[in-house]
């Protein structure tokens, strides 16, 4: 037993993480995985970047919103649930926007690894990898900024 957590704690932080996983896969996991099946099979069914090398600036600017989308209703049931603290609006935005700019390293660094181990050619150069991450970090802020906005009182949507 660890002195420092009142008994029956694990079984609580287990019942939060449940709650929050299912919460958010629920209300945001759609989001991604509706981009990244679009992004397959253009790229394996149609082959449509090379057909249209200039499709991947909107899908690298959508890919930043969508995952912006969903660490922010990540965020937010995680708050609900208990797992982080009450909602504090910068707070929030740093968190939302280093995991956005986190995941957009982690894409591109997929992407060299998928060119380096499998042929792949989705990495054209440096300005092309820049431009990528560029696009990602760019998509995130303009969600966060819309919908900031659009929120009543300007509060972030919850």
């Amino acid at each position: 037993m660890n002195p420092g957590r009142p008994p029956g704690w694990g079984g609580v932080l287990k019942s939060k993480l449940s709650d929050w996983i299912v919460m958010t896969t629920r209300d945001a996991a759609w989001a991604p995985s509706l981009v990244f099946l679009i992004h397959a099979v253009a790229s394996l069914g149609f082959r449509a970047y090379q057909r249209w090398p200039a499709l991947d600036i909107p899908m690298h600017f959508l890919g930043g919103v969508v995952i912006s989308y969903f660490y922010h209703r990540a965020s937010i049931n995680a708050s609900a649930v208990g797992l982080l603290g009450p909602f504090h609006l910068v707070t929030h935005l740093v968190l939302v926007f280093a995991l956005v700019a986190t995941t957009t390293v982690f894409w591109e660094f997929a992407e060299f690894i998928s060119d380096s181990v499998f042929g792949t050619h989705a990495q054209v150069d440096l300005g092309d990898t820049l431009l990528d991450m560029l696009l990602g970090i760019v998509g995130g802020m303009v969600f966060l900024i819309v919908s900031h906005l659009s929120a009543p009182g300007r509060r972030l949507a919850s």
